[in-house]
């Protein structure tokens, strides 16, 4: 490695330290530095083999974060993996190690409950009320069934409440 590669090594470890990148995220961090582009295979080279940076650990964290977090979908995360440069293989192994299906389906019918009890005041008509919660659902990233089933087990709960 060479002077010039070891002058960023320092900066790109600690900022790959802080949390999981990906590639796309380190690469503009070293256009953001100004790094001559010649170095950043043997930067990234020098990452992974010191476990720095990981693309399945980046995935994993990412998707439990936006689960968890921003309460997004499957499939609003599975894009937000695609344009992070992330492998669809590596996206899917994540997706379906990081969110298990009960949460999954607990996590769309809180989502529509809140959706539903903040509309209450606002519509009367049934149609209304759950077009509106499909829509918010599909807004987040979930998928169509699970959108109507939580949209359903929402109303039902809201009219046993009553």
């Amino acid at each position: 490695m060479d002077t010039i590669a070891k002058q960023f090594l320092p900066k790109i470890s600690a900022y790959c330290s802080y949390q999981d990148r990906c590639r796309q995220d380190i690469i503009k961090r070293l256009e953001k530095w100004e790094c001559p582009e010649e170095h950043w295979d043997t930067l990234l080279e020098w990452l992974k083999s010191n476990k720095f940076w990981d693309e399945e650990r980046f995935a994993a964290s990412f998707v439990r974060g936006k689960f968890r977090g921003n309460k997004w979908g499957k499939r609003k995360i599975s894009m937000a993996l695609y344009q992070k440069g992330i492998d669809q293989e590596i996206g899917k192994n994540a997706l379906a190690t990081e969110i298990p299906m009960e949460e999954y389906n607990e996590m769309a019918l809180k989502l529509a409950l809140k959706k539903l009890e903040q509309l209450l005041s606002k519509e009367d008509q049934k149609h209304i009320l759950k077009g509106k919660t499909l829509q918010y659902l599909a807004g987040k990233g979930f998928e169509p069934d699970v959108c109507y089933n939580a949209a359903e087990d929402a109303i039902y709960e809201l009219i046993e409440k009553q």
